[in-house]
């Protein structure tokens, strides 16, 4: 009987494949370190946020940056095709000025963490309305930006931009 249970265990192990994906979670995400392609660093969000003010000895500022994760932008999917959920999140940047920097950043599932792999700037001041992993892997998102006679606060020109990886860039 106890060769029949042994058997039976190591048939039901190779008929059932262990688990591997670990799903990425939000507060991983926003916890996570990404490459700021707009102030051309890494920074590592604490609870999704991230903020550097450097002062000179008389206490003026010479430097600063915020990012933010957008929370209600996150999609998941997989990415790179290994069978893990992996995600695309928003980040926006601001470097003390008017702009308000928006990036998308490509996140792999590295077994329950998450690891930047690219990101894509996509504009000053954008709205955006919607971010998707489509079934064959690419990257759906759809923002409104500036037109030719916008003003910077109030961009009016619908865009939907498709990116799919290859190896470690963005194709359109």
């Amino acid at each position: 009987m106890q060769k029949f249970i042994f058997f039976f265990l190591i048939f039901c192990i190779n008929i059932f494949p262990q688990q591997k994906n670990v799903k990425l979670s939000v507060q991983s995400l926003k916890n996570a370190t990404y490459y700021i392609i707009f102030a051309d660093t890494t920074v590592k969000l604490k609870n999704g946020n991230f903020t550097l003010e450097k002062r000179d000895e008389e206490g003026l500022l010479i430097k600063y940056l915020s990012v933010d994760l957008v929370e209600d932008k996150i999609a998941t999917g997989d990415i790179d095709g290994d069978g893990d959920e992996d995600a695309v999140v928003i980040l926006i940047s601001s470097g003390g000025g008017s702009g308000t920097f928006y990036e998308v950043a490509v996140m792999l599932n590295d077994n329950g963490k998450p690891r930047y792999l690219i990101g894509e700037f996509l504009g000053d001041r954008i709205k955006l309305n919607f971010v998707k992993i489509l079934s064959d892997r690419s990257i759906l998102i759809d923002m409104i930006v500036h037109g030719p006679r916008d003003s910077q606060c109030c961009p009016t020109l619908p865009k939907t931009q498709r990116y799919k990886i290859t190896g470690e860039n963005f194709k359109l």
